[in-house]
């Protein structure tokens, strides 16, 4: 595994925009080989040639991260690409605004597939690359909301509940391994992700 972010080969997913694309383009700027994952083609290229303007290595891969054979070939694309897999941050993420009872079962289902699930494909396709090399680090982006619940936004709240007990646990079956699963817990950031949210709540929703 790489000593330090120069060199690392780092894939993000959610990133283009963000949370995810900053810190896609705070490791080119340190000399990183990154794989770039979202949904959308073009924000990623344009994202990828941002990246290497700052000095880094970047592919962008689109990927729907609620499919685990997309996330495979994610972590696949980025070990042909570079060689081998340091860093995966699971960042995807989408929200909905509503008391539950007024949030269509499709969207609550379809915030846990991103949320949560594209996290567990996620660390599938990161640590089949990590336990073979012996090495790597795993990051969940969580939120400050994984540790104390709020009103209307209970699928997103579910979501980050479940990856910060999933990624607890990870550390625990990882303990004594070169292998490092980490969480993080943003509070309210200005990013586009509250714009993107779907909104059955009656009114504009405030950070």
């Amino acid at each position: 595994m790489a000593n330090s972010i120069r060199d690392a080969v780092v894939v993000i997913t959610g990133a283009s925009s963000g949370i995810g694309r900053a810190t896609a383009l705070a490791c080119a700027s340190r000399g990183a080989h990154l794989a770039l994952a979202a949904r959308g083609d073009e924000p990623l290229t344009a994202l990828a040639a941002e990246c290497e303007r700052r000095g880094g290595a970047a592919i962008a891969v689109p990927t729907d991260v609620g499919d685990e054979t997309a996330m495979l070939t994610l972590a696949d694309a980025a070990v042909s690409r570079f060689g081998r897999l340091d860093v995966w941050v699971n960042n995807a993420g989408v929200g909905v605004y509503g008391r539950f009872d007024d949030i269509p079962a499709a969207e609550f289902q379809r915030v846990l597939e991103t949320n949560f699930f594209g996290y567990v494909h996620g660390a599938r396709a990161a640590l089949a690359h990590f336990r073979q090399q012996g090495s790597g680090v795993l990051i969940n982006n969580a939120s400050v909301l994984g540790r104390a619940a709020g009103p209307y936004f209970s699928a997103y709240v579910a979501s980050k509940f479940a990856v910060c007990g999933f990624t607890e646990s990870l550390r625990q079956e990882l303990h004594g391994s070169n292998i490092h699963a980490c969480l993080i817990l943003p509070a309210s950031i200005d990013t586009p992700f509250y714009q993107h949210a779907a909104n059955h709540a009656g009114r504009r929703p405030r950070r």
